[in-house]
């Protein structure tokens, strides 16, 4: 007489052993299998024809609520420049230099995100970035939700500084207009891969 179980009992017991282990799987390795996203950003950035009646010298900072990071933090990584042919503003760039528009800037890359709330970003030279007077990074941040935006400073020459300060919540594909009274950005986040 065989001790062996029967077959189905065999197969019910597999499932129950791989159902086991995929609850008890390290929260680590699901941090790590995030953090190996990536995602296309595509920025242009313009300078405005000057503030409108009655808006304020510089946009606040703002940021979703109720959302935290979790885990360790993660630091975001460039990986490397967008092909021309990926780049999907191009339409915006000539909408807005027919309509009086300086184009400071167009440009797109490949990168991780950061952790949400760390505030670690890629600095415009490091994105491929030369534009005279623009400084500061861009924030590609995520927690449960994705977060984009910048801390840019612009000083044109013989004129005064322009801040533009801002993070925000986006979703894939659409694009996402900041603005202050003398600058300007569109975006388009989209997937990369894994």
């Amino acid at each position: 007489m065989s001790l062996r179980p029967p077959p189905i009992m065999r197969t019910c017991l597999s499932c129950l052993i791989a159902m086991f282990l995929g609850l008890f799987a390290s929260p680590l390795a699901i941090t790590q299998g995030a953090a190996a996203s990536t995602y296309n950003v595509e920025v242009l950035i313009f300078r405005m024809n000057g503030p409108r009646e009655g808006e304020p010298g510089a946009a606040a900072a703002r940021s979703a609520s109720g959302d935290s990071a979790q885990g360790a933090t993660q630091v975001a990584r460039y990986v490397g420049a967008l092909p021309a042919a990926k780049l999907q503003l191009a339409g915006a760039r000539q909408k807005l230099a027919g309509a009086g528009y300086r184009v400071l800037a167009h440009t797109g890359w490949t990168q991780t995100a950061s952790s949400w709330g760390s505030r670690n970003g890629l600095a415009v030279e490091r994105v491929g970035l030369q534009v005279p007077g623009l400084s500061g990074q861009f924030l590609l941040e995520r927690g449960s939700l994705l977060h984009f935006g910048m801390n840019l400073r612009y000083t044109p020459e013989g004129g005064a500084a322009l801040q533009m300060s801002e993070i925000r919540r986006i979703r894939f594909n659409e694009k996402n207009y900041y603005d202050h009274p003398g600058l300007g950005m569109v975006a388009v986040i989209t997937p990369g891969t894994k």
